[in-house]
């Protein structure tokens, strides 16, 4: 039997049911990016402040880029289940806030009617880091995105993220309230939306500007939960374990933090019932783990790919490249601001061990894609933040990526390839240089990755020295500190 309302009574008695009656949810929030991430986090809360009594925050969730996601959740009535693994241990929940899901480019309508409805005073957002549709080195919007190029043509009809909130927003009633939580990994990525919204609606609608800077809260956040893509294993645990077909169910880690900007325009969920933090001021949260956790991820998932190792916990059981992720770490903790009162060598021992994490099937594939996205937030900020001292570990993961966008092949042999629409232009720069020193140069002058600020020379070198190494040795050459 597939999970839908009348079955999930039918799953195995230690899986949990949602200690609700769903026929009385109303909608009272929109959620743009409804893939596992959230389903696996900001849903959980919400289905937390649910179950503690205010029923006024089902999820409409919406899916900008493909329909797989509510088709299948439409089948199972929106109900689906988070199943959290550690080793050996394990636990099962079916999650019951979601109330509706749409597929936008064959709903748009009602996507727009929802962000106008001023029943709904909250819209939280999981579209990826390249969903904003932003200049990496900037954070401005990127008006040559194709994306925008549309909507900026028909902007009532959008495709991008900003698009469709700016159409929603038009439509939307003067003075109704509206919090956009960004749950992206951005530095400030409330702050971020907010310049990027505004500079999309003042090239289609001024006054639509000025109520973006003047009316709206974007509260800035940090989230974090390790939530791989599902796989035939990760369904096929999920079929043993609930007793019913899932076709959206999630497997993920049970660590899960959700630090929030307490800055709203209205009413919102009661988040914290469900562990939220909130403060006044996330940045150095931000900071931390943009840095430590991703910055890390991302050294692992091309390291990792180079060896021919497919998930983080392959990558991390490799004395090479497990020892080379805990130097990333090293280098990168020496310029993190702590909040504080946090004990940051805690926190990064904790990630090593979440790292290490065999049951999750967390592809480093998939973390390796959209770099020219994630490098410019996630190692750039540290070693422009070194005044010009050497970080071995971190500066190998740079000259690593770097081989990885020339085009060339992991220790196997096998064609390295990842999704990145940034790409192209930096590949291109990296393949016509006729020397590794000259490939260095070219990828630090490509502006909408590295900035406009030089580069001392002596990074430069370094890299071209690496570069070099990889060419030659290979990802264990490079890794063999």
């Amino acid at each position: 039997m597939r999970l839908t309302q009348r079955t999930c009574c039918s799953a195995r008695a230690d899986v949990r049911l949602p200690g609700y009656d769903r026929s009385r949810l109303s909608r009272g929030l929109v959620h743009l990016g409804l893939g596992a991430f959230h389903r696996a986090h900001q849903a959980l809360y919400t289905e937390a402040a649910i179950c503690a009594g205010d029923t006024r925050w089902g999820i409409v969730g919406v899916s900008l880029r493909e329909p797989r996601t509510p088709r299948a959740l439409a089948a199972q009535d929106y109900l689906y289940s988070v199943t959290e693994r550690e080793g050996a241990a394990a636990t099962t929940r079916i999650v019951g806030a979601v109330v509706q899901a749409w597929y936008a480019p064959h709903a748009l309508a009602e996507v727009i009617g929802a962000l106008a409805d001023p029943a709904i005073p909250v819209v939280t957002c999981t579209v990826t880091e390249k969903g904003y549709c932003q200049l990496p080195s900037s954070a401005d919007l990127d008006t040559g995105n194709a994306d925008i190029r549309h909507d900026l043509a028909h902007p009532d009809t959008p495709r991008s993220t900003l698009g469709v909130l700016a159409a929603g927003l038009r439509r939307r009633p003067p003075g109704a309230p509206l919090s956009i939580v960004c749950c992206d990994n951005m530095p400030g990525n409330g702050d971020t939306l907010r310049k990027l919204l505004a500079q999309y609606a003042e090239l289609i609608d001024p006054p639509l500007a000025r109520r973006v800077r003047d009316e709206l809260a974007l509260p800035n956040t940090m989230v974090d939960r390790i939530v791989p893509a599902a796989t035939p294993t990760s369904r096929h645990e999920v079929l043993e374990r609930l007793g019913l077909h899932d076709e959206a169910a999630i497997v993920c880690e049970p660590f899960t933090q959700w630090v929030i900007e307490d800055c709203f325009a209205g009413p919102r969920p009661a988040w914290e019932a469900g562990g939220a933090l909130l403060t006044g001021d996330v940045r150095p949260f931000q900071a931390m783990k943009l840095q430590l956790l991703n910055g890390t991820h991302s050294a692992i998932a091309y390291a990792g790919q180079l060896c021919g190792l497919e998930t983080v916990a392959d990558a991390m059981a490799d004395p090479l490249v497990g020892a080379f992720a805990t130097g990333v770490m090293a280098d990168l903790q020496s310029t993190v601001q702590a909040p504080p009162g946090y004990d940051v060598g805690r926190y990064s021992e904790a990630l090593l061990d979440r790292f290490r994490n065999a049951a999750l099937e967390h592809r480093t594939a998939q973390i390796a894609a959209d770099g020219t996205q994630k490098v410019p937030v996630r190692w750039l900020p540290a070693l422009r933040a070194s005044a010009g001292a050497e970080r071995p570990y971190l500066e190998c993961a740079l000259a690593a990526w770097l081989h990885c966008l020339r085009g060339e092949r992991s220790d196997s042999g096998q064609t390295l390839a990842f999704h990145d629409p940034g790409a192209p232009a930096l590949a291109a720069r990296l393949r016509a240089a006729h020397s590794d020193p000259d490939a260095v140069r070219a990828a630090l002058a490509h502006v909408a990755v590295f900035g406009s600020e030089p580069w001392p020379a002596p990074l430069a070198a370094r890299l071209a020295r690496h570069l070099a190494v990889l060419r030659l040795g290979g990802a264990a050459a490079l890794l063999s500190f």
